[in-house]
Order: structure tokens, then C-alpha cells, then sequence
């Protein structure tokens, strides 16, 4: 039972002086990831920071201290994912929870300020971080002008996607004028062809009787010259006839008085 206790005792001893040697390189890396942090080398604090947190992943400075080297790196990402794990550690004092809160309101904003395409989105995120950081410290000033700020900016990347919106509804619309104008001018050739055709078959329409009349004009006229030409012949023929009577007349005469004259002769 001793010999057990005396065991445990010395676990314990080796255990303490291990977590002390944790954390004294726990504080080594902090320190030195403070001074290159001072000294704007953020990447290089960014590796210190990682080595305190391989000693310590529960320090909040660890987290929140890589939080705001990344950030410094432009890294909004990976800002806002240590920021949150910083506000996932037990036992935050109220400074602690709103300094997270905060900066990860101005990871957003930054974040959202070079991305417009997603701007809407992230200053949306900032307005809620910041909200959140004004409901642990209402009086922040710095919170309360920073809200103001994105909330400006959320303003105006609303109206400008409205507007974008409102320009390509209005070229759809034109699109669509366009298309039926088209359409208009196509049936308006469509009428105006057939309009042209019910012309053309109504004047060939209006042809068709006047030739009718016409070969009945001619049929009519043909009886008539058929008539004439049988007068004239009959006129002819009784010109002939009074011909032939007035030449036989003569003939007779002619022979009457050559039978005359020879009669006198013999006498």
C-alpha cells in the first residue's frame, strides 16, 4: 500500500513538473509571438502562436492572438474560425468575449470590403458580430462606430444589388420589346402578304368576267358578220341575175336587128 501511494506521489511530481515545463514553453512561444507581432512580422508570430497552442490548445491568448495575426495577414477566413474557437473556451471573462467578438466583426467588415461579389453577406455577418460584442458591452464606443460603419456599407450593397437587379430586369424587358416588335413586324409582313394575295386573286378574279364578256361580245358579233356576209351574197347573186337579164335583153335585141338587116338585103 505504500509502495503504491510512494508510486502515485511520484506521478504526480512528474506530472506537475511536465505542466510546468508546458507551461513555461507555453509562455516562451507567447512572448516570442508578441514581440514579432510588435514588430509587424505577422507570419512569423502566426508560427508562435500555433507552437503555444500545441502546448496549450484551452489559452485563450494562443487563440486570440493567432486570430489577430491572421488577420493582420489579411486571412479573414481563418481570422474568424480562431476567433470563434477563442469564444468556445470555458471560463471567458466579459472582455475576453467581447474582444472576440469584436475583431471577428472587423474580420468580417474587412473581409466583406474586398469581396464584393459576397459583400452583402459578410458586412451582414459584421452588423450581427457586432451586435452580439454591444450586448456584452453596451457603452463600447469602438463597437457602436464600427456598427454604424457596416451598417452603411450593408446599406449601400443593397441599393447597388437592387440596382443591378433593376438593369437587368430593364434589359430583359428590352429584350422582351425587342422580340415582340420583331414578332409585330413579322405578322405585319404576313398580313401584308396576304393582303397582297386576296389583291391579286380578287384582280384575277375581276379578269375572268370582262374575257367572259369579252368572247361573248365576239360570240355576239360573229352571228351579225354572218349575216352581212349573207346579204352581201345575195346581193351579188342578184346583181348577177340582173346582169345575166339585161345581157340576154341585149342579145335579143342584137339579134332582131341582124335579122332585119338581112332580110332587106335579099330583097
Amino acid at each position: 500500500m505504500k509502495k503504491i501511494l510512494f508510486i502515485l506521489v511520484i506521478f504526480n511530481f512528474q506530472l506537475s513538473i511536465f505542466n510546468s515545463l508546458q507551461a513555461q514553453a507555453n509562455r516562451h512561444q507567447l512572448r516570442d509571438g508578441n514581440r514579432n507581432y510588435k514588430n509587424e512580422k505577422y507570419d512569423k508570430a502566426e508560427v508562435d502562436y500555433r507552437r503555444a497552442l500545441e502546448s496549450d490548445s484551452l489559452d485563450f491568448r494562443g487563440q486570440y492572438n493567432l486570430a489577430n495575426s491572421l488577420y493582420r495577414q489579411k486571412k479573414y477566413d481563418e481570422a474568424v474560425r480562431h476567433y470563434d474557437q477563442a469564444l468556445q473556451l470555458p471560463d471567458l471573462s466579459d472582455k475576453q468575449r467581447w474582444q472576440s467578438l469584436h475583431n471577428k466583426g472587423n474580420a468580417y467588415l474587412k473581409s466583406g470590403m474586398e469581396n464584393k461579389e459576397q459583400g452583402m453577406q459578410l458586412f451582414q455577418q459584421a452588423v450581427k458580430s457586432y451586435q452580439d460584442a454591444l450586448k456584452v458591452d453596451p457603452k463600447n464606443d469602438d463597437t457602436r462606430y464600427n456598427l454604424a460603419y457596416a451598417r452603411r456599407l450593408l446599406q449601400q450593397a443593397q441599393q447597388q444589388q437592387q440596382q443591378q437587379q433593376n438593369q437587368q430586369n430593364g434589359d430583359q424587358n428590352k429584350d422582351q420589346n425587342k422580340d415582340q416588335q420583331q414578332q409585330q413586324g413579322q405578322n405585319q409582313n404576313q398580313q401584308q402578304n396576304k393582303d397582297q394575295q386576296n389583291k391579286d386573286q380578287q384582280s384575277q378574279q375581276n379578269q375572268q368576267p370582262q374575257d367572259q364578256n369579252g368572247e361573248q361580245k365576239e360570240t355576239r358579233k360573229r352571228p351579225n358578220q354572218m349575216e352581212q356576209r349573207k346579204q352581201d351574197a345575195e346581193r351579188m347573186l342578184e346583181a348577177v341575175k340582173n346582169n345575166e337579164k339585161q345581157s340576154l335583153k341585149d342579145q335579143t335585141k342584137k339579134v332582131q336587128a341582124v335579122g332585119s338587116h338581112h332580110s332587106d338585103k335579099d330583097w
